[in-house]
């Protein structure tokens, strides 16, 4: 995979790395222990080290292919609000779920906090990531169906060490390398009118991006569950919720996915409950399991 070669990091890109490391080292990890775990028939990919297998209770897993060979392989973490504890956010969401990304993907909210750059912070995670041969942060793709997007004001566009690709309409795809033409590290892709997430995906899949972390929010989770697009889903809820509660903003065709494992938190992060749900597809024909229009898993 080709990317940007190295540059000299601004100082404001280099605080905002030290700010995140810091956070993720003083985090106290309470981890996740696992209570099932039916992974028998499974083309995975696993991996970790020693400190996420004793936080994460094991390896953690993707689908060792995407559904179509000119698509790259996408997860998408979707995560009950409100959750006790810092092992979701640190060991989860800045962590292994991005530990093997080429790329993270996202919508508006990944970028209108001005400073968010989508990547992993804890040194064992960065550590990992290294160790797997990849570059220190994953290409940041900003999906936008408007282009309302403060470009002058996000950390994200002016970090010249960072690949960014903005996502739009192919309407308005122009004005918005217009708006970046001071950022000439910044791709702007066109991806159809309107905008078309698989076609999106194909192109970022011809540059070389394999594996992508997908964060939402709800529009973006949509479309690429809609579209049949996402690979790996990880879902984090409070207990008694279930995945299918977490995922109630979806109302398009029942989704078919088996439960790879099921873990809980630990100590005072034990009423966390985590998911990791796969398509038919990764498994022998014949076992499925499904969310159906009334939210029953069968």
């Amino acid at each position: 995979m080709a990317f940007f070669h190295e540059m000299t990091t601004s100082p404001g890109f280099q605080a905002y790395c030290r700010h995140k490391e810091e956070a993720a080292l003083s985090a106290p990890l309470g981890g996740l222990t696992t209570i099932a775990e039916e992974s028998g028939g499974a083309d995975l990919l696993s991996f970790g080290n020693a400190w996420t297998r004793r936080l994460f209770d094991g390896d953690f897993h993707r689908s060792a292919g995407p559904a179509s060979p000119e698509l790259p392989s996408v997860s998408l973490i979707v995560t009950e609000e409100g959750l006790p504890g810092t092992t979701v956010p640190h060991l989860l969401h800045e962590g292994l779920t991005r530990v093997d990304a080429d790329a993270v993907l996202g919508g508006i909210g990944a970028a209108e906090s001005g400073d968010r750059i989508c990547s992993v912070w804890h040194p064992e995670l960065v550590k990992l990531r290294a160790e797997r041969g990849l570059p220190r942060h994953p290409v940041q793709v900003l999906v936008t169906n408007s282009c309302d997007v403060p470009f002058d004001r996000c950390l994200l566009f002016h970090e010249p060490s960072l690949q960014v690709i903005v996502v739009t309409r192919t309407s308005l795809a122009g004005a918005a390398r217009a708006r970046l033409r001071e950022c000439p590290w910044v791709e702007v892709i066109g991806a159809g009118e309107p905008l078309d997430l698989r076609a999106a995906l194909t192109r970022l899949r011809d540059r070389g991006v394999a594996v992508v972390s997908a964060v939402g929010g709800r529009r973006v989770a949509t479309s690429l569950l809609d579209a049949g697009l996402v690979t790996d889903l990880y879902v984090t809820v409070r207990e008694p919720a279930s995945a299918a509660s977490a995922l109630a903003f979806y109302n398009g065709p029942p989704l078919v996915r088996r439960r790879l494992l099921s873990k809980a938190g630990r100590g005072s992060e034990g009423a966390v409950r985590f998911e990791h749900l796969v398509p038919p597809s990764v498994y022998a024909p014949g076992l499925r399991v499904g969310l159906g229009p009334s939210g029953v898993w069968r």
